[in-house]
C-alpha cells in the first residue's frame, strides 16, 4: 500500500512514520554506509603505504558503493526533513492558531 502524501496524513501518523525513518536512516547509517567507508578508507590507506596494491576497478567499486550508500542516506535524509517540516507547521497552527 502506497503512502499517502504527507499534507494528507494525521499527526499521529507522521509522528510514526517520521519515527520509522529515523530508526531506519540511523540503521542504515550504522550498518551500510559507516562500515563501506571504513573499507574504502582501509583500502586507500593500505595502498598509501604501500602494503598492498589494489586494481582501480576495486577501489572504484568500493567508491561506487559508498556514493550508492550516501544517496540513500540522502534520500531518507530528506524525506524526513520533509516530516518534520510538516510537523512543525502542524504544531506552530495548534500552539498559535492563525486569527482569520
Amino acid at each position: 500500500m502506497a503512502e499517502r502524501p504527507i499534507s494528507q496524513q494525521t499527526l499521529r501518523e507522521q509522528f510514526t512514520h517520521a519515527e520509522q525513518l529515523t530508526k531506519e536512516l540511523i540503521d542504515h547509517l550504522e550498518h551500510s554506509l559507516l562500515p563501506k567507508i571504513h573499507d574504502l578508507k582501509k583500502l586507500a590507506q593500505t595502498d598509501l603505504k604501500g602494503e598492498t596494491h589494489s586494481e582501480d576497478v576495486t577501489m572504484r567499486n568500493h567508491a561506487s558503493n559508498v556514493l550508492e550508500s550516501a544517496r540513500f542516506a540522502e534520500d531518507v535524509s530528506d524525506r524526513l526533513t520533509a516530516y518534520f517540516t510538516s510537523i512543525d507547521q502542524a504544531v506552530g497552527g495548534i500552539i498559535a492558531p492563525q486569527k482569520p
